[in-house]
């Protein structure tokens, strides 16, 4: 028996305050950078991305994590952004 957690509609809205939280607290920010771990955390970051994108003019940046999910300690994580250790 399957057993439903929130309803679409409920996900909608958890995932709309999300975007509303992380811009209240950066409101003054010119760019934001929202990350996910590749899969289901990068897809909910792309849906926190397309909210956040409705409420702000800052630039919003998506950065995809990826990393062996079995061994992430030993693996490493890569990112598709490229920061400078002196920025």
């Amino acid at each position: 028996m399957e057993q439903t957690i929130l309803s679409h509609l409920q996900i909608q809205y958890k995932i709309e305050r999300i975007a509303y939280q992380i811009y209240e607290a950066n409101v003054n920010e010119k760019e934001i950078i929202i990350a996910g771990i590749d899969g289901g955390g990068l897809q909910f970051a792309k849906k926190i991305v397309s909210k956040l994108k409705k409420i702000t003019e800052a630039k919003i940046t998506l950065c995809k994590l990826s990393m062996d999910k079995t061994n992430p300690l030993k693996s490493g994580v890569s990112t598709s952004i490229w920061c400078s250790p002196f920025s």
